[in-house]
């Protein structure tokens, strides 16, 4: 009779188990997909950019992938500064970026026709 008491408690966890596991690994796995940067296809990838000087005004093209991780401007070696993929100009769009300020405070993004004749010195225009 005990050695039927045991098999009963044992089948019981064991079937318990076979149940949950899969409901718990569903939920882990979607709970790790939403997380920003932690999903298995969320790649936060920065990329390094070089400007170059175009009628005077240091000009950065936002690269087509729009990286999720932002860009990294190296006007030169010892020198960088981010930008944050939220604060990138749309496509088609343009925006001046002046290193050193916060983003939410940098100007917002416009016509490239216009904006490159009003890039302050020391700044860049960011093309979308």
């Amino acid at each position: 009779m005990l050695a039927s008491h045991v098999d009963n408690a044992t089948t019981g966890r064991a079937w318990r188990w076979r149940v949950a596991l899969p409901f718990v690994a569903a939920v882990f796995l979607t709970l790790s997909a939403c997380a920003p940067g932690t999903g298995v296809f969320d790649v936060r990838l920065r990329i390094d950019v070089t400007p170059v000087v175009r009628a005077g005004v240091q000009v950065v093209r936002v690269p087509p992938e729009r990286p999720a991780g932002g860009i990294t401007v190296r006007p030169r070696a010892d020198q960088a500064f981010r930008i944050p993929p939220g604060h990138y100009p749309p496509p088609g769009q343009c925006r001046v970026w002046i290193p050193g300020r916060p983003p939410g405070q940098q100007p917002p993004p416009g016509a490239c026709s216009r904006l490159e004749r009003e890039v302050p010195r020391g700044a860049y225009l960011i093309e979308g």
